[in-house]
């Protein structure tokens, strides 16, 4: 079991290896030349962005702090870094505020496992502390991650492949 905290990283952001419809998502973390790479689903990735945004507005709105635009925010734009390799496949994924950061951790699964146990302290876990600007940005680069799959069919909505799919609609 290995637990990686990085607070704060350097760089923490969302990522894709693959094309539209056959892509696989990432989170990275990296601070002092250390690099983690978990693995996740593209459903993970929007759930996340969408907790972090509820975090923001709950802090904004309980503590009265300024919580900063889309744009005024520097959005890490480049891509995943290398050398690419899978530290672990995400198990659990929470989100947190301790009245001056918001922290991201996400413990992964043990092997054969298909979600994490309880208090499980067999399985690798990486800790995220971030800034409200740097968790803003990350929200930021994670929609448009999401948004850059394949397009909603305009009748039932089911992701569109360039060559056609079964629309329900259709039928």
């Amino acid at each position: 079991m290995q637990r990686f905290v990085f607070d704060p990283p350097e760089r923490f952001v969302v990522g894709t290896v693959g094309q539209p419809g056959d892509r696989s998502f990432f989170l990275q973390a990296a601070a002092r030349g250390q690099l983690v790479t978990v693995g996740l689903e593209k459903t993970e990735v929007t759930a996340l962005a969408e907790g972090l945004t509820a975090l923001l507005g709950q802090v904004g709105q309980t503590q009265g702090i300024p919580l900063p635009t889309a744009g005024e925010v520097d959005v890490d734009l480049a891509p995943l870094d290398a050398p690419f390799e899978e530290d672990f496949h995400l198990g659990q994924l929470t989100v947190s505020w301790d009245g001056q950061r918001v922290f991201v951790e996400a413990a992964g699964l043990s092997q054969g496992e298909t979600r994490v146990a309880e208090g499980d302290s067999e399985v690798d876990s990486l800790r995220v502390g971030l800034s409200i600007e740097q968790t803003k940005a990350f929200i930021e680069r994670a929609r448009s991650i999401v948004a850059a799959g394949r397009p909603p069919c305009v009748l039932c909505g089911r992701p569109d492949d360039p060559g056609g799919h079964f629309c329900p609609r259709l039928n």
